[in-house]
């Protein structure tokens, strides 16, 4: 399947054009901005990036001597009709398939794993795909972010098994028809709860009869799903009510120790909530067949996942973390976690666009309202990808609501002030936290160096 993604640098469009580069397929793309971190990869590995000007499908097709029904153009719902590539693709007569389309197509021919839920699914994922990889079962899989260890976000395997993150931000978690079916937890993002649960129970209804459902015990919105569905479910989570839960376990700052089943378990991940992403491995593991000693090597030696309470360096004592927490669920288990390691937070944030930082305002505000004296709260700009959008929301509007209730909140405009400042303010024993799903993450090596 020869194919030509349009907005190739995004994290779920990179992983299928390496699955297909890995199948021997001719694949090539082009993006708005082509220095981003996957576009390097992708052209690392030998795949065509074009710029987004309407001529990369032509020089496409030319360069590998290909006809308009040789090739596919893979698009998602972020790409509008008017993208100059699109307009070329539709006078040449190539045929469209959405992204989501063609991941459910490759994902359901295979034995499918799949992990959805608002937040934790990427660390989940990974846990899962490493997992199975430890455990010899060569899993294809495709991620929301880089596997530290094998430094990729999808892998074309050999094993029977596909894992996925399934997004349902867009919907189309429905299409998956998984063989086991996972659900992190549910909370208010991009859609409301009502949409939420609604496609969550159809993603749920639609795992194989001879598979599993496994829902996190700990999440009320989850559980609600429970008696919707007359099927066998596992559960996972801290409470002891759930099949699978840790007989005991140790918090530590940085990492956490738990045993299940009489088994000892330790991941080099801080916080509760990956000891819960742990635990949702462990059960898939479990329902696979995979000894819990070997699903405890597997979590042991996990690598962890890029921009996911990532340590990027430390100067002077300070320590610079990169999370890609961007919804209200997510940031408030990256503070937690952060709390446990430092005497003072600088936590830095870029709202992920226009639509959801509009749509999830208020529980923005309430998560950093809740923020204590010894934490620094700097808010960037919102991230604006192009395309058309309304721009009724500011970052100044939202730090201007949250300073009601916490002082410790600045909007500067501008991220080398950011820097400078908390350069000037940080000391030995303290951690920044920056977190968002965008491109906030480039100040990090800046700011250590600011710092030093």
């Amino acid at each position: 399947m020869n194919a030509f993604f349009v907005g190739i640098g995004g994290m779920g469009m990179s992983g299928l054009a390496k699955i297909l580069q890995y199948e021997k397929n001719r694949v090539a793309g082009s993006d708005r901005n082509l220095n981003g971190d996957y576009c390097r990869r992708l052209k690392a590995s030998g795949i065509s990036i074009y710029p987004q000007d309407g001529m990369g499908p032509e020089i496409f097709l030319k360069e590998n001597g290909l006809k308009p029904e040789d090739v596919l153009i893979v698009k998602s719902t972020a790409v509008e009709d008017n993208v100059p590539d699109i307009v070329t693709a539709r006078r040449l007569g190539i045929r469209e398939i959405m992204r989501s389309d063609l991941l459910s197509w490759m994902f359901n021919e295979k034995s499918g794993i799949a992990i959805g839920g608002t937040s934790g699914k990427t660390t989940t994922t990974g846990m899962v795909s490493w997992m199975l990889k430890f455990s010899g079962l060569d899993p294809s899989f495709a991620i929301g972010g880089i596997l530290s260890g094998l430094d990729t976000n999808a892998s074309e395997g050999h094993g029977k098994h596909f894992v996925i993150e399934a997004d349902e931000s867009d919907g189309s978690i429905v299409k998956y028809r998984p063989y086991v079916s996972l659900i992190t937890n549910i909370s208010r993002d991009h859609k409301t709860l009502e949409e939420l649960k609604e496609l969550f129970k159809t993603f749920s209804g639609n795992t194989k009869e001879n598979g599993r459902i496994i829902f996190c015990a700990d999440d009320q919105n989850t559980m609600a799903l429970k008696p919707l569905l007359s099927r066998e479910i596992t559960t996972y989570g801290m409470s002891p009510e759930a099949t699978i839960h840790p007989d005991a376990f140790v918090l530590a700052r940085d990492h956490s120790i738990f045993s299940v089943k009489g088994v000892t378990f330790e991941i080099l991940l801080p916080g509760k909530h990956n000891m819960q992403n742990a635990l949702g491995a462990i059960a898939i593991g479990d329902f696979l067949g995979i000894p819990l000693k070997v699903i405890s090597a597997a979590l042991l030696a996990f690598p962890g996942m890029k921009r996911r309470f990532e340590r990027i360096g430390m100067a002077k004592g300070v320590t610079v973390v990169d999370d890609f927490a961007h919804n209200p669920a997510e940031i408030s288990a990256a503070i937690e976690a952060a709390r446990k390691l430092s005497k003072r937070r600088f936590i830095v944030y870029q709202p992920h666009g226009f639509g959801p930082t509009r749509f999830t305002r208020d529980e923005l505000v309430s998560v950093f309202s809740q923020l204590l004296e010894n934490e620094y709260l700097y808010f960037d700009d919102i991230f604006y990808g192009g395309g058309t959008v309304e721009k009724d929301i500011s970052s100044r509007d939202i730090v201007n609501k949250i300073r009601e209730n916490f002082s410790n909140v600045q909007f500067l405009g501008d991220r080398n002030m950011i820097i400078s400042d908390i350069a000037k303010k940080a000391s030995c024993g303290d951690l920044v936290l920056v977190m968002g799903a965008r491109d906030i993450n480039t100040i990090c090596r800046p700011l250590l160096d600011a710092i030093q």
